[in-house]
């Protein structure tokens, strides 16, 4: 019936968004199980298994950013602002983005194996990703602020001990004997790595703010 429809339209559809962000956030916790492997990979042929295993994680992380926005098309009422919803899913997608930005760079630029700071920066992305997947699976409880009070501490702390571990990385190029198109490579891919876990970092700021804003 008509009247049912309109029912339908108007009640907030809140565990739809939820489950799109949550789903998102399965895919942030994929991705970093795999951009992990940088860490040990060996050879072009591994760096090129990884970036592809990456870019079908964003592909689905892709879907789900796509899903909360068709959500919103056809919900009148939401349980949070229509801008911050968006803002969320646009963010926890980054997240999946910048790793698989940087493994893909690895692959194209025919890295064998990283650099001892090139691994640091991952295994800091590792760990800021994964407090970001879990503040995410947090959002359903959007009153409680502080319940990711010292998971948004963490990531500021590995996001700027990256950016440390970026600079001497960067300067460290120019004092060896690289030829100009290793040294691109090494500076583009550093650089790639960096923007990885300043997305973490805007994701978490995101969520704090959905939270603080809804608490």
């Amino acid at each position: 019936m008509l009247i049912d429809r309109l029912v339908r339209l108007l009640l907030p559809r809140q565990g739809q968004f939820f489950s799109l962000l949550e789903g998102i956030a399965d895919n942030i916790q994929s991705a970093t199980n795999l951009f992990e492997e940088l860490i040990t990979a060996e050879g072009h042929p591994a760096f090129e298994t990884i970036a592809a295993k990456l870019k079908s994680v964003e592909v689905a992380s892709d879907a789900f950013e796509a899903g909360v926005h068709e959500e919103l098309d056809r919900t009148f009422v939401t349980p949070i602002d229509r801008e911050d919803l968006a803002a969320l899913a646009k963010a926890l997608d980054n997240v999946v983005d910048g790793m698989e930005h940087a493994a893909t760079f690895a692959s194209l630029y025919q890295f064998e194996r990283l650099t001892e700071p090139m691994r640091e920066m991952v295994r800091l992305t590792v760990g800021a990703a994964r407090h970001v997947a879990a503040a995410a699976r947090l959002l359903r409880r959007f009153g409680n602020p502080e319940a990711v009070r010292e998971a948004t501490a963490s990531v500021r702390s590995l996001e700027s001990e990256a950016d440390s571990v970026f600079r001497k990385a960067v300067a460290g190029l120019f004092t060896e004997s690289l030829s100009p198109a290793d040294l691109v490579r090494q500076k583009d891919l550093l650089a790639a790595l960096e923007g990885g876990i300043d997305q973490c970092e805007d994701a978490m700021d995101v969520i704090r703010s959905v939270l603080v804003k809804n608490g």
